[in-house]
């Protein structure tokens, strides 16, 4: 009896050290630097029935662990990213509301402006990619944007 109770013990002992082997460490998300918050005025585009709103600060986040890129995204409906440097960014434009932007000495940064159907509040989010394009760890918290 005292064998069996021994046994048992020992085995509730070793299962919590065994199933903390098993999980894997978590992922830092990466940490932002600036950008956050913001407040513009937005403006009507004059071709299409969007606001504009550009925003004078970059987005800037820092990377505690190596990454191939950062992504860069609006998930409120009808939020399109504007990057303001496109044409000389290395990035790229995943859809209208995602952009890539390249690692630079352990940081990614995006100048941005944002399309929307409405002034008002909008939260962008960054979290790092890996070599085959997939989405790894956390996000950060949201950059708080805002346009009136």
């Amino acid at each position: 009896m005292f064998i069996a109770a021994g046994a048992l013990a020992l085995l509730a002992a070793a299962t919590p050290a065994a199933a903390a082997k098993k999980t894997p460490p978590r992922l830092a998300a990466p940490q932002i630097v600036s950008g956050t918050p913001q407040l513009v005025h937005a403006y009507a585009a004059p071709a299409t029935s969007q606001y504009v709103s550009d925003f004078p600060q970059p987005l800037v986040v820092h990377l505690t662990r190596p990454a191939a890129k950062v992504r860069f995204w609006c998930p409120a409906t009808h939020c399109k990213l504007r990057v303001v440097d496109e044409a000389d960014d290395p990035g790229h434009r995943v859809d209208p509301s995602t952009y890539e932007a390249v690692i630079k000495q352990g940081t990614a940064t995006l100048r941005v402006g944002l399309s929307t159907d409405l002034p008002g509040h909008f939260e962008v989010f960054a979290q790092t990619v890996d070599g085959d394009d997939n989405l790894t760890g956390p996000k950060t918290p949201p950059f708080e944007l805002w346009s009136e």
